[in-house]
């Protein structure tokens, strides 16, 4: 700060001015980033750990046999005091994995997406309202996002499911608050609709971004198992015998096997893949599903 805007700070506080929005970042610097997404009303992660109440669980279902302590639930409640209970759960070290590990290893959210709009059933059931828009909405969510990275394990991972209205938003956020370094993908689920809107190309895509709480971290909570057909390159004859690719060292193979390839593991574009012998099928609910429950945005069950 200079001489002179110094001057103008006293000057104006001695006559009782509110002092302009632009010198905010002058008089109170923030923490040396190579970049952050800015906005009102955004909280210190420390305030929103401590200020956060927990509350008791209130199961409304549970499921199996494990519907004890943590296990097993469906909720009802705010997510986010939920989530301030199982960190104090992880805290006393209760919250575990089958090998002691602590921590969650798997989170999948699927947030409202800021629409400013009301939900209901094909009957006229209220289902949920998301009115929750703006900076408001990147704050709700940059709230819950803390809580989850705390209840990871080292090895988990949390997949976040958006669209294009705030997920450029949220991506910001995401990698301040998991470490751009731990982002692993942008899933882009491609889907079939139809619209009437003919002012714009459709809107047939979501994101799903997925980060790993740690780096470091050589393990995943899961194997990735699903397979794009081979080509028919990789399925050239070989000695009478199919060929099967095989990489070693960096170079290309091919083996005398009578092995098909499975092909190569899949890519970030979900679309319209048959869930058959390892290979993954996702898309929307087919209106006449059995899994169709007229609930508002429900997606397929694999």
């Amino acid at each position: 700060m200079n001489d002179e805007l110094r001057q103008r700070v006293i000057d104006a506080l001695r006559r009782g001015e509110e002092l302009p929005s632009e010198w905010a970042r002058i008089l109170f610097p923030p923490e040396k980033r190579e970049y952050e997404l800015v906005y009102y009303g955004k909280e210190r992660e420390e305030d929103i750990l401590a200020d956060t109440m927990a509350v008791p669980l209130q199961p409304v279902s549970t499921f199996g046999k494990n519907g004890d302590g943590w296990h097993n639930k469906l909720n009802f409640g705010d997510n986010l005091q939920a989530m301030k209970t199982l960190l104090k759960i992880k805290e006393r070290n209760e919250l575990v994995n089958a090998d002691g590990s602590p921590g969650v290893r798997l989170v999948y959210i699927d947030p409202p997406f800021a629409t400013n709009r009301d939900f209901s059933g094909t009957v006229g059931q209220k289902a949920y309202r998301d009115r929750v828009i703006g900076a408001e909405f990147i704050e709700f969510l940059r709230k819950r996002l803390i809580l989850l990275r705390e209840l990871l394990a080292d090895d988990g991972s949390i997949f976040v499911h958006l669209d294009w209205k705030k997920g450029h938003y949220i991506r910001i956020i995401l990698d301040e608050i998991f470490g751009e370094h731990n982002f692993l993908n942008e899933i882009v689920w491609h889907y079939r609709k139809w619209s009437t809107d003919i002012k714009a190309f459709q809107r047939n895509h979501d994101f799903i971004f997925w980060y790993s709480r740690k780096a470091a971290s050589t393990t995943r909570p899961f194997e990735i198992v699903a397979f794009e057909p081979p080509s028919e390159g990789t399925l050239k004859r070989w000695k009478g015998k199919k060929q099967k690719a095989v990489f070693k060292s960096g170079n290309r193979l091919a083996t005398d096997t009578d092995e098909l390839s499975r092909g190569a593991p899949i890519s970030d574009v979900w679309k319209d893949i048959e869930l058959e012998e390892g290979v993954l099928e996702i898309s929307i609910i087919n209106p006449a599903a059995v899994e169709r429950i007229s609930y508002p945005l429900a997606k397929p069950s694999r």
